[in-house]
């Protein structure tokens, strides 16, 4: 819908003001919009600058060239190589390929005119595409980065309860694959977090809070894989039915403190207290000891009781942290910024 009303608002315009390169507008507008405000803003920025650049070193070039009488060969590879060069340099400056490409292979015989109306139109699109993603459904980045971390940990919750009922079934080798959800929203998480300090907003806001928080989070979705390779542990049904109470209410406290936690993040509030993870942990313990303690726990039983404990208590440690964290809010150095 952005697009559309962008995209319809430059040709409206331009119509109506009988300006030429209507093309350039329409297709500026088109390739500007992003899903999110911020995002728009910089990539239209962006464009503009590049186009700005790319004009001024193409007149420039094609100027000179016909000065010096030297053919279009020499303009075309001196413009695309400087912009080429310029675009590995600083990527948001891409777009001046486009324009130099264009003004020195196809210079108009009004060179300067031509330049002039090609950025007039670049700059009316790209305005187009800012005013329809402020007035059309506009999302903020920063926000969904906070929304799509709060469902990302929200699933890995979800993803250890799973685990744990996998458990309690005594199977050999309990899966834990990250749920596509989880995925999506990590994806989307690390998209919005781009585009919530692309330029030039990233002279205006700090990537600090941005990065700190999804830092946090990224340390707990690292735990993952070490539940993962818990699963390659064989147990008796003996011990699983020992350890399956005890997990399964750790489990239920970890996925109850990440929706907290969710909740939080999505409210810009201060994370809740976690005494009901911390008994549960410790109801975890004792019931590791008990195990051990059993007559018939072997060798290789009790090491991967160990290690199924050190994981548990690891994506604890994590939760703790991130629960830390979005506490700081309170003193004013939290996410909430």
């Amino acid at each position: 819908m952005q697009t559309v009303v962008a995209v319809v608002l430059v040709y409206v315009w331009m119509r109506w003001q009988a300006l030429p390169e209507i093309a350039w507008g329409a297709f500026s507008a088109l390739f500007v919009v992003r899903a999110s405000v911020e995002g728009t803003i910089g990539e239209a920025s962006a464009r503009i600058l590049g186009a700005l650049i790319g004009v001024v070193l193409g007149v420039s070039l094609v100027l000179v060239a016909n000065a010096a009488g030297v053919g279009p060969t020499w303009r075309i590879t001196a413009g695309v190589g400087a912009a080429a060069y310029l675009s590995m340099r600083w990527p948001m400056l891409s777009y001046s390929l486009v324009t130099v490409t264009i003004l020195t292979v196809m210079p108009d015989n009004d060179i300067l005119g031509g330049a002039i109306h090609k950025g007039v139109a670049i700059l009316i699109g790209s305005a187009s595409g800012i005013l329809a993603a402020a007035a059309v459904l506009p999302l903020s980045a920063r926000r969904s980065v906070r929304m799509n971390l709060a469902a990302s940990i929200e699933a890995y919750g979800e993803m250890l309860v799973d685990w744990v009922s996998t458990f309690n079934d005594a199977r050999e080798h309990p899966p834990l694959h990250e749920p596509p959800v989880m995925k999506r929203t990590r994806g989307q998480a690390r998209d919005m977090a781009a585009q919530a300090c692309s330029f030039p907003l990233d002279m205006v806001y700090s990537h600090a809070s941005v990065d700190r928080l999804q830092n946090r989070i990224e340390s707990l979705w690292r735990t993952a894989p070490l539940m993962e390779r818990t699963g390659n542990f064989v147990l008796s049904h003996r011990l699983c039915a020992c350890l399956s109470p005890a997990l399964e209410e750790v489990a239920q406290a970890l996925k109850q403190q990440l929706g907290d936690l969710a909740d939080a993040l999505r409210k810009r509030d201060a994370a809740p207290s976690r005494h009901r993870l911390d008994a549960s942990l410790k109801g975890l313990d004792d019931a590791i000891e008990e195990a051990v303690r059993t007559r018939g726990c072997d060798a290789s039983e009790r090491d991967a009781i160990g290690v199924i404990r050190w994981v548990w208590h690891e994506v604890a440690r994590e939760v703790h942290a991130l629960d830390d964290y979005l506490n700081q809010g309170r003193t004013g150095s939290g996410p909430a910024r």
